[in-house]
C-alpha cells in the first residue's frame, strides 16, 4: 500500500512540508513541473498534494487518475495564490457523489 505523500510546488509553497515528512518537489517552470510529476508518479506516493499552476501545466495527467483510489491528487494554492481551482474540483466531486451541490456559498444563504 502507497502511503507516502508528495508535494509538487513552487519552493515557496513546499518550504515547510519537508519536515513533516513530506517528499517535496520544488517545479518553478513547465519542464521542471513535468519532471517532478513524473518522479511522484512513479514513486508509490498514496498521495500527492499539488498548487494550483502546477494542475494548470498537469490537469490532463491528473485526470486520467480521478477514478483511481492511489495516487489521491489534491490541488492547494500555492504561495500568493487565490484559489478556486481546488474548491471547484471539491464541489464537482460532491456533486458527483451525491448528485447534487452540497455547498452553499455565503452570498446564496
Amino acid at each position: 500500500m502507497a502511503e507516502r505523500i508528495a508535494f509538487i510546488g513552487d519552493s515557496t509553497s513546499v518550504a515547510g512540508f519537508r519536515p513533516l515528512g513530506v517528499a517535496v518537489f520544488p517545479a518553478e517552470d513547465e519542464v521542471a513541473i513535468r519532471a517532478a510529476w513524473d518522479t511522484a508518479a512513479a514513486g508509490g506516493y498514496g498521495i500527492v498534494f499539488v498548487t494550483e499552476a502546477v494542475y494548470a501545466v498537469l490537469a490532463d495527467e491528473i485526470a486520467t487518475l480521478a477514478d483511481r483510489p492511489v495516487p489521491a491528487v489534491t490541488v492547494v494554492p500555492g504561495a500568493g495564490s487565490a484559489g478556486g481551482v481546488g474548491e471547484a474540483k471539491l464541489a464537482r466531486a460532491i456533486e458527483r457523489a451525491v448528485g447534487t451541490s452540497a455547498l452553499i456559498r455565503e452570498e446564496e444563504a
